[in-house]
């Protein structure tokens, strides 16, 4: 009842935006921690919320220029200061588990290891045309594998231009003359050029199917006693200087290039 309780209150915390610090805690209470980071969703990706904007406080240099945090402002009445809430959050267990985040006004990341050594996790952020990039993946001792909502044109394999596979007929053409008046066979993959000195011969052990093998973590010798974990999580402002035309712009073309998310 202890432990539903605690990690109940850790949820409603993180939920609530409390900010939280705690450090050389049990890997147990640290579990609490981890667990109610990823009750919030690991794949979930959110933007940092707007809290506000105004204009550019008044600032001027030696000359009498607009300044805005060190940067020469020539026309102040076409930006603006946002201000976004951010977020970031850290954990571990002393054990191997882990799991941390953040996001911002633009962009977003989870991930979390588990007991077993997997690693997942997902990604998000505004491309230049307004489209959210969102990727998921996971890592295990099959290999990293990732997953993302490119449109599946994108996704293909690359192919050759037209230009590419002209210059490339004209390359094994002229090789193919030289090689004839030369007395030699015009085939550039005649059996007789892929042996000899040159010709790459994988090893035994590149042939090998591989197997992830995950080393028995060793203490260093400065670690003594028990382990012991952390967890922070707080929030913190970011102003943004933003152009109001090119933001205007933005919005749209993400108001235009999101609608099948």
């Amino acid at each position: 009842m202890k432990c539903f309780v605690l990690a109940a209150f850790m949820l409603v915390s993180l939920a609530s935006a409390e900010n939280i610090f705690k450090i050389n805690i049990t890997p147990e209470e640290a579990q609490q921690y981890l667990n109610s980071a990823q009750l919030r969703g690991v794949n979930e990706i959110e933007y940092a919320p707007k809290t506000g904007e105004n204009p550019l406080p008044e600032a001027r240099n030696e000359k009498g220029e607009f300044v805005y945090m060190g940067r020469v402002i020539e026309h102040p009445e076409e930006y603006v200061e946002e201000h976004y809430d951010a977020h970031q959050y850290h954990g571990q267990d002393g054990l191997g588990q882990y799991v941390y985040g953040y996001k911002d006004w633009n962009q977003g990341k989870n991930e979390k290891r588990d007991e077993a050594g997997t690693v997942s996790g997902s990604y998000k952020y505004v491309q230049p045309h307004g489209r959210d990039f969102v990727a998921k993946y996971y890592a295990d001792k099959t290999g990293f594998h990732v997953e993302d909502n490119r449109p599946a044109h994108l996704k293909l394999p690359a192919t050759k231009t037209p230009a590419v596979l002209k210059a490339e007929e004209e390359h094994f053409r002229l090789w193919g003359e030289l090689a004839a008046a030369a007395g030699h066979n015009p085939d550039p993959y005649a059996a007789e050029y892929q042996t000899g000195e040159g010709r790459y011969e994988p090893t035994e052990a590149e042939t090998r199917e591989y197997v992830h093998e995950e080393k028995p973590y060793v203490p260093g010798p400065e670690e003594t006693g028990e382990p012991k974990g952390f967890f922070y999580a707080f929030d913190y402002n970011v102003p943004l200087l933003r152009n109001k035309a090119e933001r205007e712009e933005l919005e749209h073309l993400r108001s235009i290039n999101n609608k099948d998310e």
